[in-house]
């Protein structure tokens, strides 16, 4: 089932952050069908940190993979709150155990998908982050 977009995705600006290429583009895909209206791609969370900092580009929404080599979603979540407070930042893993809940919800993450993912379930959790109305 393809989720139905929210006229509000159009006004946002999302930071996606995923080392694999095909989760990447997976991802990406989604987002854009949803309606997104910029995707900004990172590779990692050191690019992320890089794009962030450059102060060039300001996202609406952080989706970061959890899992990456040498800056991961946690240490670039630890980084966003440091500066951005309120960043709006959703973690993607392959794995939900209440270890990751507890660290990602004690450094502020506003939400959680598990890889693999619909497009209904990222477009929800979207919404929950922004207090959208669900979609018809």
């Amino acid at each position: 089932m393809v989720a139905a977009t929210n006229p509000l995705f159009a006004k946002l600006t999302v930071l996606l952050v995923e080392d694999d290429g095909f989760a990447l583009k997976l991802a990406q895909s989604v987002l854009r069908n949803l309606g997104v209206g910029h995707v900004i791609l990172a590779r990692d969370g050191a690019e992320a940190i890089r794009i962030l900092d450059s102060k060039a580009t300001r996202a609406d929404l952080i989706i970061s993979d959890w899992n990456m080599p040498n800056v991961t979603g946690l240490d670039l979540l630890r980084h966003v709150r440091k500066t951005w407070q309120n960043m709006p930042f959703i973690m993607l893993t392959g794995r939900a155990t209440e270890d990751f809940v507890l660290a990602a919800k004690e450094h502020g993450v506003n939400g959680y998908v598990v890889k693999p993912f619909s497009p209904d379930q990222l477009s929800r959790k979207i919404q929950s982050v922004f207090n959208m109305k669900p979609d018809a």
